[in-house]
């Protein structure tokens, strides 16, 4: 089974396990090549989070960022996921955060993802969450 990754479930696969559920961390260590995912966006996110210095690591930036993606497949903004996430009937504004849940929804897979906002969505845009 395939799954989409919030961007701070692929920061703590890499930096700080233990913030990740029992139940995403056993995905995250059984998944199969080609089964884990990330939405483009998250690559700026987390280059951003870097560059700021959200994300320290004794690595360089890009490597860290290789480092975090190895294995794991990006899916690319479509049209389809671009107006999806431009028309979600959804208060939240991150931009992030639309792009991600519409890349989830676009290509139906679980997201795994902490975020309570996303969870509220669960059902109404035939999103799925596990955390």
């Amino acid at each position: 089974m395939k799954y989409l990754l919030d961007s701070h479930v692929l920061d703590w696969a890499q930096r700080d396990t233990l913030r990740l559920s029992p139940k995403v961390l056993a995905i995250l260590q059984d998944a199969k090549p080609g089964e884990l995912t990330v939405s483009d966006v998250t690559l700026s996110e987390l280059a951003r989070h870097l560059a700021f210095g959200k994300i320290t690591t004794t690595l360089a930036p890009d490597q860290w960022l290789r480092a975090a993606l190895a294995d794991i497949e990006v899916l690319p903004v479509t049209a389809e996921i671009a107006l999806r996430a431009a028309f979600l009937d959804w208060t939240h504004r991150d931009p992030c955060d639309r792009h991600i849940v519409a890349t989830a929804a676009e290509h139906k897979l679980p997201l795994l993802t902490i975020d309570e906002k996303i969870h509220a969505l669960v059902g109404v845009r035939g999103l799925k969450t596990i955390w």
